[in-house]
């Protein structure tokens, strides 16, 4: 005898359905079917394809919930890529820090060397003014601490334009105060007595006095890198000062 069984035609959706729950004998939803003759044999075949169908979908599905090996890789990238600016960021901020503290290390040099000169024998505050000179060797840096500050007197476009010596002059405290910044204090030096004619008396020094810096010259060798810095200072309220004078 034949019996005339009703098979449906399996819908992966709804096995998926059916395969998440492990705990539940399976069942087969029927949404579209097909009738054909088939005997015991054919319907065992027919249940174990379908439970093969479902082992591999839940594989499948299994796989899926993992990310992509493509997008995986794509992903690394842009966390390199982000550590990497934010590597390059660090890096940039710690050389920023290290050139500001360089150029404030030779600003303070240079003050230290005028200090000290206002201080010595052989600077004597008489009434007038007085020069100290220093040099310094300044290669990429130059541009970092002169650059923009005072009155540039060459090259210009209008005065030796292609001229290798760079040549700036500070002109008043506002000019000077802008050149040191913060490495900027106050200046002590030493009254001197003019000895000499008509007494013959030596120059003695009657106590400290109060210094500020008037002016400065600066001139600049790129192909040597040598600087030459000329400052005039002189004592406060002493006589034949007049202050933030223009030289030029």
């Amino acid at each position: 005898m034949q019996a005339t069984i009703a098979f449906p035609v399996v819908d992966k959706e709804n096995i998926s359905n059916v395969a998440s729950k492990k705990t539940r004998e399976r069942e087969l939803s029927r949404l579209l079917t097909e009738e054909f003759e088939a005997n015991s044999s054919v319907v065992d075949a027919m249940e174990q394809r379908i439970f093969q169908l479902e082992d591999q979908l839940e594989a499948t599905r299994g796989s899926q919930a993992q990310w992509p090996p493509a997008k995986c890789a794509r992903t690394s990238t842009i966390l390199d890529e982000a550590q990497s600016i934010t590597s390059g960021s660090v890096k940039s901020g710690a050389t920023n820090k290290a050139e500001e503290k360089k150029r404030k290390m030779q600003l303070k040099e240079i003050f230290d060397k005028i200090k000290k000169d206002c201080k010595s024998d052989t600077v004597k505050f008489q009434g007038t003014s007085k020069t100290i000179k220093c040099s310094e060797v300044f290669e990429a840096e130059f541009e970092g601490i002169f650059g923009g500050k005072g009155v540039l007197i060459q090259p210009t476009p209008q005065n030796k334009p292609k001229s290798a010596v760079t040549i700036i002059h500070f002109n008043n405290k506002a000019q000077i105060a802008q050149l040191f910044g913060d490495e900027l204090k106050a200046l002590k030096g030493y009254q001197w007595t003019r000895g000499g004619a008509p007494s013959f008396a030596k120059s003695v020094k009657p106590g400290a006095c109060d210094v500020e810096i008037r002016s400065a010259e600066l001139d600049y060798s790129r192909n040597n890198m040598k600087c030459s810095l000329k400052f005039e200072v002189y004592e406060v309220g002493g006589g034949g000062c007049r202050d933030d004078r223009s030289l030029w």
